[in-house]
């Protein structure tokens, strides 16, 4: 291409393919931040409610193991590696079904509406329609 073929103006077809393209490149992006922003929201829920849940069961049954404690009896320490291996098979198991979420995510197409409000718009002086 010489310089002359540079500067030349594009014509219609070239500017509405041009700005196709732009709008193919801002949607692609768009759904890939809509697809991340799902990770994330997806991926913070699943975490609380299993950490939550660990942190409830330590909470309520804690004493059985001496939770908080620095000095434990011979039951306290039995009770305590039963709790750890329960512990880390739900921590396995939590973290396994977030990775399987985020791979169904991933293999679908997602776009996100962001929040729409549709407001009703009423003639002035019209009462009937309350």
């Amino acid at each position: 291409m010489d310089e002359q073929e540079e500067l030349r103006p594009l014509n219609h077809f070239q500017l509405r393919a041009a700005q196709q393209k732009q709008k193919e490149a801002r949607d692609t992006k768009y759904r890939e931040r809509s697809r991340k922003r799902l990770v994330n929201i997806i991926s913070t829920k699943i975490k609380t409610s299993f950490i939550g849940a660990i942190a409830a069961f330590e909470d309520g049954f804690g004493f059985l193991w001496g939770h908080d404690k620095d000095d434990l009896t011979e039951d306290e320490q039995a009770m305590q590696e039963i709790w750890e291996s329960v512990r880390a098979r739900i921590l396995d198991n939590g973290n396994g079904q977030l990775r399987g979420a985020i791979n169904e995510i991933q293999n679908n197409s997602i776009y996100w509406d962001r929040y729409h409000v549709d407001l009703p718009i009423k003639p002035e002086g019209n009462e009937e329609t309350k």
